[in-house]
């Protein structure tokens, strides 16, 4: 497959395979630009501002797919039979998604975080089909570009589906004026069973770390708090504690990662950290491991613990190993 790619920014570029259906799933950013002046987002025919979803296994006759690569088209996605679709479309209306994951206890539970322009940081929950509203939205509100060669879409004319989560950017890092969200994962180790059912994400820039529930489940709505976290006593890594805030400095949060065994890792600037047993930082969660595998009950405090393994020259490998205990969050309520 072969894309063009009209700016130098907003590529996105992940690369999944879902665990429910086996198919390869991509994703695209706008292709750069202030407000996506040429609307790719919205244009039918471009793979652009889309999440993409091909089979790799099943090569069509021919051994190519519309002259662009070697991969088949499922027969389910979405506009393959709408001849004014890309076919390997499966939802539209991103500007940047930056980490999108699957629920590793509900397979088809899809979230993707997208980066906003000026106003607002989302997290979407994606099916099959839909349209998460960039650029005609920016979050919940309506988006004017500020030039539009490419044209307009009208909110008439889609059915845009909104944010499940999500921040302003007036709500975080005043001091460094900019915000981008980094998506992750809904929690299922059995380590911290106060976290379970909760989907973890942060800001690029910010020190700023959430958990979001679903509440009731099944409903779509969303519970969202924020993370404090602590350095635990065995930290290898100097703590310094963050500018103009009592939490350590994490630097910059670029990705998280999940372990076969559902643990959820943190890949910064300043290393790789896993969430490990909070009572590394003398906090006991409340419920019994025994619960792990269940959503926790209203009310319940959210803490988890944060290890790392310092990783200057092969980040993605130490990402996959159990490093030495570095961080934890704390209990939202202590």
């Amino acid at each position: 497959m072969t894309l063009g790619l009209p700016f130098t920014t907003h590529h996105g570029g992940q690369i999944l395979f879902s665990p429910a259906d086996g198919y390869m799933y991509f994703m695209m950013g706008d292709g750069g630009g202030v407000g996506d002046p040429w609307n790719f987002a919205q244009n039918k025919m471009s793979l652009l501002g889309k999440i993409i979803r091909i089979d790799v296994n099943d090569i069509p006759s021919g051994n190519s797919t519309a002259g662009w690569g070697n991969y088949g088209i499922p027969k389910d996605n979405p506009f393959s039979v709408d001849s004014k679709f890309a076919p390997e479309v499966f939802a539209v209306g991103f500007k940047n998604p930056w980490r999108c994951s699957f629920d590793s206890g509900k397979p088809s539970n899809f979230y993707c975080a997208d980066v906003g322009q000026s106003l607002y940081e989302e997290v979407d929950l994606v099916i099959k089909g839909g349209n998460y509203g960039w650029r005609v939205f920016e979050g919940n509100s309506p988006y004017l570009p500020l030039s539009s060669p490419g044209g307009n879409t009208s909110a008439a004319a889609i059915v845009a589906i909104p944010p499940v989560m999500g921040y302003e950017h007036s709500s975080v890092n005043n001091n460094v004026g900019s915000a981008s969200i980094t998506g992750g994962y809904v929690y299922r180790s059995a380590v911290d069973p106060c976290l379970d059912g909760r989907y973890l994400y942060a800001d690029l820039y910010a020190q700023s770390i959430w958990a979001g529930l679903e509440s009731p489940e099944g409903s779509g709505k969303y519970n969202v708090t924020a993370l404090p976290f602590a350095c635990s006593k065995r930290s290898p890594i100097p703590c310094d504690p963050a500018a103009r805030s009592p939490l350590p400095s994490l630097g910059y949060i670029f990705s998280f990662g999940e372990d076969n065994a559902g643990d959820v890792y943190l890949l910064t600037s300043k290393g790789v950290y896993r969430v490990v047993d909070p009572s590394e930082c003398g906090y006991a969660c409340p419920i019994k491991s025994s619960a792990a595998g269940r959503s926790p009950p209203p009310g319940a405090s959210p803490s988890s613990a944060v290890s790392a393994r310092r990783s200057a020259a092969a980040a993605t490998t130490a990402l996959l190993l159990a490093g030495s205990v570095l961080l934890a969050l704390l209990s939202l309520t202590a």
